[in-house]
């Protein structure tokens, strides 16, 4: 009885410590499988948010998808910018007829006309309305005649549809207007508002007198306007200022933005071998200022990109 009650604690015993081993065996080769599938949590971090693999090609994208804005927001914003491109004008050309004169500013008179100018060589701009680049009808006037002889806009009546008017400022930024229709209107008859009226389109109208001078009136009998539009694409765009405080710690490159009310994003690029930038990320303006760099030994470069398109140098 006694020798069977201690074969039976050892058979006990035996098939214990074959259960704890065999336990212990396979609980560590199974976490061994599971750290070796899983990635740590130090490479997780360490993972880039995009690299140039995934990373869409820029042509392949409208700039509202590159910076993540809603097409109604981008419409807003571009408009917005559109209309900041007018420009005080201070000189004007028109290349067919030779001219290229000061522009003066002048305003309405006690009778509610248009003032102009004192001499026959300078053309008066229509202070009061829009600038030109603005929406809406900017005006300019001119003599045709003096007591001496042709004045200014003596030749405005040889323009055709699609001449060019060019509007300069004191810093020799142009804008170009063409011409779509000239129409002639007796002076005291004139359609007031469509010349000088508000319009959802950049416009420009020249003004000069017409017809038969009458000696009674001390003015001529007609007026003629000659009715142009702004070529949008003569509009120059200016290069935005790159962002700033650059740095580069470990893996990371971040960067401070640049506050311009339109700038949308920014590009950044690897610099390859061969000296060529590749596009390895867009960031938008309501993300975070970072990227990590998939390869560090390279050099990158970020560029500030506006609503119109173009980058900083």
């Amino acid at each position: 009885m006694t020798f069977i009650l201690k074969k039976s604690i050892w058979l006990i015993l035996f098939l214990f410590i074959i259960g704890v081993l065999g336990a212990w065996f396979y609980g560590t080769e199974t976490n061994e499988t599971h750290r070796t599938s899983q990635p740590s949590n130090k490479d997780e971090g360490m993972k880039p948010v995009e690299t140039s693999e995934s990373t869409p090609e820029i042509q392949e994208l409208s700039l509202a998808e590159e910076f993540k804005i809603s097409e109604d927001d981008f419409e807003i914003l571009q408009q917005l910018y559109q209309d900041t491109q007018s420009i005080h004008p201070e000189f004007l050309q028109i290349p067919k007829l030779d001219i290229s004169t000061n522009i003066i500013e002048v305003g309405q008179l006690e009778d509610g006309s248009m003032g102009v100018p004192d001499n026959d060589i300078d053309v008066g701009w229509y202070e009061p309305g829009p600038l030109p680049g603005e929406k809406g009808n900017a005006v300019l006037a001119g003599h045709v005649d003096s007591r001496t002889g042709p004045a200014i806009f003596y030749e405005l009546d040889q323009l055709e549809v699609g001449d060019e008017i060019i509007i300069q400022d004191s810093n020799g930024e142009e804008l170009l207007f063409e011409v779509e229709k000239m129409e002639s209107f007796p002076f005291d008859d004139a359609p007031l508002s469509e010349i000088f009226g508000s319009s959802d389109e950049k416009r420009l109208n020249l003004i000069t007198c017409t017809g038969v001078f009458n000696r009674e009136q001390g003015t001529h009998e007609d007026r003629l306007v000659v009715f142009t539009k702004l070529v949008e694409d003569s509009i120059s765009e200016e290069t935005p200022e790159p962002p700033s405080q650059i740095e580069i710690n470990g893996q990371l490159l971040t960067f401070h933005a640049n506050r311009d009310e339109f700038v949308i994003g920014y590009r950044v690029y690897m610099i390859e071998e061969n000296g060529e930038p590749e596009h390895v990320t867009s960031i938008a303006n309501h993300e975070r200022k970072s990227y990590l760099m998939e390869d560090p030994n390279h050099n990158y470069m970020v560029r500030t990109v506006n609503i119109t398109g173009e980058e900083s140098e």
